[in-house]
């Protein structure tokens, strides 16, 4: 069996043409990589800020808590204040 002159440009090209689709392919999938490698370093660095307002998050509302927790101590000693001085007054 003998190849023809046309059938082995056939084959050349064909194997040119793989060559391109993986050489393709491959410059796709090493991009895919370099887009999810940023992907991950900018998810890291959100969660780190994500982490740091949750604790400023906590932090200023347990100072919220703790000053509601001094107005209402100070308006309770107030009103037994001015109970007293009410009591005094109708003496």
């Amino acid at each position: 069996m003998t190849i023809d002159v046309n059938v082995m440009f056939q084959i050349l090209g064909l194997f040119g043409t793989i060559i391109g689709v993986i050489w393709y392919v491959s410059n796709m999938i090493n991009g895919l990589r370099t887009d999810i490698s940023k992907s991950d370093q900018l998810n890291d660095q959100q969660e780190k800020k994500l982490e740091s307002l949750d604790t400023r998050l906590e932090t200023c509302s347990s100072n919220c808590r703790e000053g509601r927790v001094k107005i209402w101590e100070d308006l309770n000693a107030l009103k037994l204040k001015v109970a007293q001085l009410e009591g005094k007054h109708e003496k």
